[in-house]
């Protein structure tokens, strides 16, 4: 009997520390990376007054054989940059705006917009960023946001900040399957990252990082490295619930790689002598976007010198808990970064 209960009893005990396991491992997984606490992100939130224009809702609204008016009326709703004063007295502009207004194409990307970008989730997910983003920058300005459909132009960022106007061009956020991509030459590689969780993410990594990032000129591919490793762990700070691989933009299978075999590709850099190298050859092999890294084989994603760079930048954050995301934005000593970092990813 007294074998029996001494092993029911370590069942019993072995059962509970199965549970807390669990636990810390759920709690872990679940707690924001930034480690704001609810309480300041509330009332952060609270303060926030988020403006959201969707222009091309509102011009695909309009009468068209009315636009003169129309137009007239937007215009006091939009700036003189989307908007010239008096266009709507220029007939040729009129007669171009009607024919984009009827163009089947932009007809298909607007509906579509509609359904994959719809206005109140996409206020709720900005609402929590621009929360964390208030505690951490209390004086900053929240721009107005105007979204739009350009007509898939994929020769200028999909979001960007303009005299304090953030404009998104919604036509790239339409779902990665979405044909039209493929129709004007995107990359599947890239067009992954044409669906709606990379809005947000992009907000913050291709637009608002660069009001609070300090540009120093670049020299070596670790300089390169770190800096685009900066504006991955703003945006993460921004967006801490959000899984790591949507800050980079890898599939699921390709940020596997990246994390099992970064230190692989660390040594390699270190053996190579490359992190202190410069020249364009190395930015378009381990920062440009591209497939895979070539070094690394076709199973690797592209761009792999950025993962590394913001794997060194999180272990720098983690070492120096002191350091505040303000500092990390200013400091340009690249060198103290590196030896502060203690980054030392262990091949396999």
């Amino acid at each position: 009997m007294k074998l029996k209960t001494r092993i029911v009893w370590i069942s019993i005990v072995i059962f509970v520390l199965l549970l807390v396991l669990l636990f810390f491992f759920f709690v872990k997984n679940d707690t924001p990376k930034n480690d704001i606490p609810s309480k300041e992100l509330k009332e952060a939130k609270q303060q926030l007054n988020i403006t959201l224009l969707r222009y091309e809702d509102d011009l695909f609204s309009l009468d068209v054989n009315n636009l003169p008016q129309e137009v007239e009326r937007l215009s006091r709703i939009y700036p003189q940059l989307l908007i010239e004063p008096e266009v709507w007295n220029d007939l040729t502009q009129m007669e171009r705006l009607k024919a984009y207004l009827q163009d089947t194409i932009m007809m298909a990307l607007h509906k579509t917009a509609q359904i994959m970008v719809k206005t109140e989730p996409l206020l709720k997910e900005l609402e929590t960023a621009f929360g964390y983003y208030k505690v951490f920058y209390p004086n900053d300005s929240i721009p107005t946001i105007i979204t739009m459909i350009p007509g898939l132009d994929i020769s200028v960022p999909s979001t960007y900040i303009y005299d304090d106007i953030l404009f998104v061009n919604v036509d790239m956020y339409l779902g990665a399957e979405n044909h039209y991509y493929g129709a004007v030459g995107l990359p599947l590689y890239i067009a992954e990252r044409c669906d709606p969780v990379y809005l947000p993410v992009d907000i913050f990594k291709k637009a608002m990082v660069y009001k609070h990032l300090e540009r120093a000129p670049h020299t070596t591919l670790l300089e390169i490295m770190i800096t685009e490793g900066k504006k991955l762990f703003f945006t993460e700070m921004m967006l801490p619930a959000l899984h790591e691989r949507f800050i980079i933009g890898y599939s699921e299978e390709k940020y596997k790689w990246a994390s099992n075999y970064a230190g692989n590709a660390w040594s390699y850099l270190i053996e190579k002598n490359e992190l202190f190298g410069k020249g364009d050859a190395l930015v378009r092999c381990y920062i440009e976007e591209s497939p895979f890294t070539k070094p690394f084989g076709n199973d690797s994603p592209g761009r792999m010198g950025i993962f590394l760079g913001w794997q060194l930048i999180k272990s720098y954050m983690k070492n120096n808990p002191e350091v505040t995301l303000v500092e990390l934005m200013q400091e340009t000593d690249y060198q103290k970064i590196l030896n502060l970092s203690k980054f030392k990813p262990q091949p396999k």
